[in-house]
């Protein structure tokens, strides 16, 4: 496969408008200014909503996560070992308030994922970026804690 042929690719995998596919290109090949889009993904390592409603999003690896509350960063915290388990249910606390997991990824996202890793095959491209920005896989597309959370709590829902 040529370098050119790889490009097109990743951009049809990673960027979802034709027009930012075909600003990438011009940028490459003409050196033109760089597109500002798509935006950089920060996958997220846990997502809940709180009582009243408020979305509580932790991103980041290692020893520094952040917490951000209503799209505004909280504060940042050493969690590595809390996010990592990978039982279907996880419930953090935060400022007083014990909030449950959630998920963004369609229910056919993670059914190509389950399929994917059950049977092995070609990765489900055509949901990468859902599943990425979701924190469900890295960019290698294996599975994070939180995509083992997500799809064990698929098959716990199974009839």
């Amino acid at each position: 496969m040529s370098v050119r042929e790889r490009f097109d690719r990743l951009l049809e995998e990673w960027v979802p408008e034709e027009e930012l596919r075909e600003a990438w290109r011009e940028y490459i090949h003409h050196r033109v200014p760089e597109p500002s889009g798509p935006p950089p993904i920060e996958p997220v390592v846990f997502q809940g909503r709180t009582e009243a409603g408020s979305l509580v999003e932790i991103r980041g690896s290692g020893d520094e996560f952040q917490v951000w509350v209503d799209g505004s960063l909280q504060e940042r915290i050493a969690a590595e070992k809390d996010l990592s388990v990978d039982r279907p249910v996880l419930h953090f606390r935060w400022d007083g308030h014990e909030i449950e997991e959630t998920f963004s990824a369609s229910s056919d996202a993670l059914r190509a994922l389950a399929d994917y890793l059950d049977e092995g095959g070609s990765p489900p491209w055509e949901y990468a970026s859902e599943l990425l920005a979701d924190g469900l896989i890295d960019v290698h597309f294996d599975l994070t804690p939180r995509g083992r959370r997500a799809l064990a709590r698929v098959e716990a829902a199974a009839p």
